[in-house]
Formats: structure tokens, sequence, C-alpha cells
């Protein structure tokens, strides 16, 4: 998945890339090419980069914590999806649009109310003219 971010880039904002993850250290960039090992400070500065919640990086994947004691009872593993918050995202999106529909169609009955008034008063005048 980064590979394919990293590849959407221009040379030029590759090198800015690559001078903020690994402040232009080789031997840091053949490790992460090499082991695809990226540790969290870095993930964080990608994600800021492409301007992206740190949990698109989690895509598909499961967030797992240690088991949990608190009060003496045991909890257990505890485990947290990412794609909620991506498929939050997109719902709320939908709802953006969805508004915005609504909100384009009450202009346009607002506009088709005001047209309706002004012909029902032009008939009234015609009306009126005849007697």
């Amino acid at each position: 998945m980064i590979d394919n971010l990293y590849a959407s880039l221009s040379k030029e904002q590759q090198q800015t890339l690559i001078a903020q993850l690994f402040k232009k250290s080789k031997q840091t960039m053949s490790y992460f090419h090499r082991t695809k090992d990226i540790s969290l400070s870095k993930l964080e500065t990608l994600a800021d980069f492409f301007g992206m919640p740190l949990d698109y990086f989690r895509k598909d994947s499961k967030f797992k914590t240690n088991n949990v004691t608190g009060n003496n009872n045991f909890v257990g593993n505890v485990s947290i999806s990412t794609n909620l918050m991506i498929e939050n995202q997109a719902l709320r999106k939908d709802l953006d649009n969805k508004e915005s529909v609504i909100k384009a169609k009450d202009e346009t009955i607002d506009a088709l109310k005001r047209m309706n008034n002004m012909l029902q008063a032009q008939i009234d005048n015609n009306i009126k003219r005849e007697e």
C-alpha cells in the first residue's frame, strides 16, 4: 500500500517524503525496503504527509491489545476493527451528499413557489384587465 502511494507522487514529492521519513539516511531507507518494518512515528509522518488518518494504514487488519485487568476482573483481549472508522467516514460523506441534495431540492421548491406566485399574480392582473 505504501509503495502504491509513493509511486503516485511526483519526483519532487517523493524526495520531500523521503527527507521527512528517513532524514536522508540511506541505511534507514534500505532497512525499510528490505523488511517493510516501519516505526509508529514514521507511520504518523506518512499519514500526515498524505493527509490520511493513521488507521488507514491498518486497513483490513485488527489492532489487538494485551489482556486487561481492572478491579481484579479479567477482561481478555480487546480488538478494534479499523474498518469501522473507514466505514463511518464513508457514511458521513454519504450523509453530507444527501443533505446537499435535500438543500438543493428545497431551494428548487422555493424557486418554483415564487414562480407560481408570480404567474398567479399575472393571471389575476389579466383577469382584472379583461373585466
